[in-house]
């Protein structure tokens, strides 16, 4: 895998000159939301105007269920998107145990024969928000997650932290799965860009969203054939001596 440039920009949210994109992202989101409404509205029709069986009627409620969860996710996501710096509530965050937590978590949802690793040895806290942070491991997780689930080969994902000899935190998030075609590498972070049908196309764009908002920089190295590292760096919370 090739290796990182040395990017360690701390760029502005999102929000900050970027009117024109947050209008086409509210627009899809709009679509997509009213899509999943007129999914819960025509089963609920369908329930009322038929005479179904008990596994029909079972059926339909489990669509109308997962429209309404797809849409009030994506809503959500997007309200997070949008939204503007860390949480007033901010407080001082153990990234490692923020971490080692959402892994064990997450665990169980890992599709058959993909397994998640921690390898955590950053020992870092910063002040920041942690629910968002784990919003970020999530998108983060699940985007490897179907990565490899695409490749139908097994493999493992690492979600690992480190510092470097100048103290700046690395997160990385890595799999072995099929990597990206250039084309795709070229599109990866554009909201709603996706190669999988079903899918929303916000979990790296967020991700780097909620991260940035962190005073982080957001990196993607991804070969076709070997994998996708996405790594994640954030400067010393106090300035090294000299600095």
């Amino acid at each position: 895998m090739a290796p990182f440039p040395n990017d360690r920009s701390t760029a502005a949210p999102p929000d900050e000159g970027q009117a024109p994109l947050l209008g086409h992202v509210a627009s899809s989101v709009m679509h997509s939301v009213i899509n999943r409404i007129t999914a819960v509205v025509s089963q609920g029709e369908m329930l009322k105007a038929r005479r179904l069986s008990q596994d029909e009627i079972v059926h339909k409620a489990d669509a109308i269920i997962r429209a309404a969860l797809e849409g009030a996710t994506l809503a959500r996501r997007f309200a997070e998107y949008c939204r503007n710096g860390v949480a007033p509530d901010a407080t001082t965050v153990d990234l490692d145990a923020l971490i080692a937590a959402r892994v064990e978590a997450r665990r169980v949802d890992a599709p058959n024969g993909v397994e998640l690793v921690a390898d955590l040895g950053a020992r870092s806290s910063f002040i920041g928000d942690p629910d968002r942070l784990g919003i970020m491991l999530d998108c983060l997780i699940d985007n490897a997650f179907e990565a490899l689930a695409a490749g139908r080969q097994g493999g493992t994902v690492t979600v690992s932290t480190r510092l470097d000899s100048q103290g700046w935190l690395e997160l990385d998030v890595r799999d072995d799965g099929p990597g990206m075609s250039p084309e795709v590498m070229e599109l990866a972070l554009e909201p709603f860009f996706t190669t999988r049908p079903g899918h929303q196309g916000l979990g790296l764009p967020l991700a780097r969203s909620l991260w940035r908002r962190h005073r982080g920089a957001f990196s993607i190295d991804a070969p076709p054939g070997q994998g996708t590292l996405v790594r994640l760096t954030r400067p010393p919370s106090e300035p090294p001596a000299g600095a």
